[in-house]
């Protein structure tokens, strides 16, 4: 009858009757004529049995006052007194009729205090009997009844708990999370106002401005990352992330990806060594991701690394998968907390992140991707100041023979504008785009690499260039998504219908929009789009797909 049966599930002990008269042939007795009223009773031999049986379950005890010998008690009313709090076990002593010395007094006294007691003179007829045993089990199904109340009562109680404390962590961990990005969003946003305001006073030398270049497009990219990441999440957690799986040499992968974050390990006198396994050969995944999920480490790695330290990448075959292993002499990770490091929105050390930088979501999109790949993305530290080690696990069972397989140039991989030349030479391009900052770039740049560019805030502006063409049709559409008077959809729906009263051929359009998850781009291409650019778009990337709608790719 201890406290961990106080829950509501019933048990066959709950309705047997614990018998012990131990003159005689009396518990035999009693418990046939229980028996022959269809109650369920339990034969007890002495006390310690009787006392040891209570704590399994029992629905009232029948005793004779033989069983309550001094040196029995103890045991009783010490079961007794380790009853649940909503239970208070019936006992019925059949005692005779007759004065009681002292010592027999204060026994049933002790009883009495200590449990449900009802005393019956001896002797008792069958019926008395038979009748005061079933009200003992009435009164015991009403303790039960109670029981599940209570215990409903405390689940309830602790399932409102529950929720209030997830309501308050939701709360707390979404105030966090503005918070981060407010901040993420606020330094680049500071360092692109304070470089603008310096670039445009004219006072600054030829070296200084380009370091302002440069430091306008790192705060572009870090505002971009952002973005990605927050969507990357978003399509992770609705379950909308496709992997595009290609044949792809890890080894160009993993060079590829240690290259873009050498600048950073050398800026803070980092080490970077690689580790080139030309056993791994060719794996089937998706190149951008796991080139993604392998930047997002060794960025960390550099990251948490103080100067001076040392950052390693190496690939290995074995055991039917390629691991892939990403250790750094960093600041480490508690014991305690290694199982929480890849949890959405968490963070392990507020202050040393806010120092670092970063959302805290780098890990957990980076083992939802190796897992969409079958895989895992695990973590291991010996201690806080003691380094860390990430393994990416990928199947190996997918990996095949040949070459001539390119890995994925990264994400953030660029190319020199330099060596571009003005591949758009003598293209003519109607670029229709409602926010000025964004026409004016955009139609520099590509006037920058030789393109006749024409350019219009709003899609009735680009319908009536098209109608009018005075100067000759375009060579590409290139369009905005969202515009106040039409959108792009519109627009190209009004020019496919323009081109088919007057028996044109179809003008190639490509859409620049900020739209950019999957399901975006599926709708533009569906509505007729031969290109889907997201913003941020490259130089070299709107050129390079300008080429191809006007033919000139190779």
């Amino acid at each position: 009858m201890d406290d961990a049966r106080a829950g509501p599930e019933a048990s066959p002990c709950d309705e047997r009757v614990l018998v012990l008269a131990p003159v005689g042939r009396d518990t035999s007795l009693l418990c046939q004529v229980l028996f022959r009223c269809r109650l369920a009773t339990m034969a007890c031999r002495h006390m310690e049995e009787l006392a040891c049986a209570l704590r399994e379950g029992a629905g009232a005890v029948l005793l004779t006052e033989e069983a309550l010998a001094p040196a029995a008690m103890p045991d009783l009313l010490s079961a007794l007194s380790a009853q649940p709090s909503w239970s208070d076990l019936p006992l019925v002593l059949l005692a005779d009729a007759k004065p009681r010395s002292r010592s027999d007094q204060q026994t049933i006294t002790a009883l009495r205090e200590a449990g449900n007691l009802t005393v019956l003179d001896r002797p008792v007829g069958e019926l008395a009997l038979v009748t005061a045993v079933q009200a003992a089990l009435r009164a015991r199904r009403r303790q039960y009844e109670i029981r599940e109340l209570v215990a409903r009562e405390q689940a309830a109680r602790k399932a409102a708990e529950a929720a209030q404390q997830a309501a308050e962590d939701a709360v707390r961990i979404k105030d966090e999370f503005l918070a981060t990005v407010s901040h993420e969003l606020r330094n680049p946003l500071n360092a692109i106002l304070l470089w603008t305001r310096l670039l445009g006073s004219g006072q600054v030398d030829a070296l200084k401005m380009q370091q302002g270049l440069q430091a306008l497009e790192r705060s572009a990219r870090a505002q971009s990352q952002l973005v990605e990441d927050l969507l990357d999440i978003s399509r992770i957690m609705e379950g909308r992330l496709r992997l595009s799986l290609r044949d792809v040499d890890l080894a160009q992968v993993v060079g590829a990806t240690v290259e873009s974050v050498r600048p950073a390990a050398e800026a803070k006198g980092i080490g970077l060594e690689a580790a080139d396994d030309a056993q791994v050969g060719l794996l089937r995944v998706d190149p951008d991701r796991i080139q993604q999920v392998l930047w997002n480490l060794l960025r960390n790695a550099v990251k948490f690394t103080p100067p001076g330290g040392r950052v390693s990448i190496g690939a290995r075959r074995g055991g039917g998968e390629v691991h892939i292993a990403v250790a750094d002499t960093g600041s480490g990770i508690r014991r305690e907390l290694l199982p929480r490091v890849f949890e959405r929105f968490w963070q392990a050390d507020m202050t040393a992140q806010r120092r670092q930088g970063g959302l805290g979501l780098g890990l957990a999109i980076s083992r939802q991707l190796v897992e969409l790949h079958g895989g895992t993305l695990t973590v291991d530290s010996p201690g806080e100041g003691l380094g860390s080690v990430f393994t990416v696990a990928l199947p190996a069972g997918a990996a095949v023979d040949g070459a001539g397989v390119l890995a994925a140039a990264g994400p953030r991989a660029t190319t020199s504008p330099a060596a571009a030349g003005r591949p758009l030479q003598e293209l003519r391009v109607l670029l229709v785009e409602d926010d000025p900052d964004t026409r004016d770039v955009m139609a520099y740049t590509l006037r920058a690499q030789g393109a006749e560019v024409t350019a219009v805030p709003s899609t009735q502006a680009a319908l009536d260039v098209l109608s009018a063409a005075a100067g000759g049709r375009p060579d590409v559409l290139v369009s905005d998504l969202g515009m106040p008077d039409m959108d792009g959809y519109e627009l190209l729906r009004r020019l496919r219908a323009m081109e088919g009263e007057r028996g044109e051929p179809a003008l190639p359009a490509a859409l620049v929009t900020a739209y950019a998850r999957p399901d975006d781009r599926a709708r533009a291409l569906s509505a007729g789009f031969a290109a889907h650019l997201a913003k941020p778009v490259e130089p070299e990337q709107l050129a390079a797909a300008i080429e191809q709608l006007a033919g000139r790719s190779g």
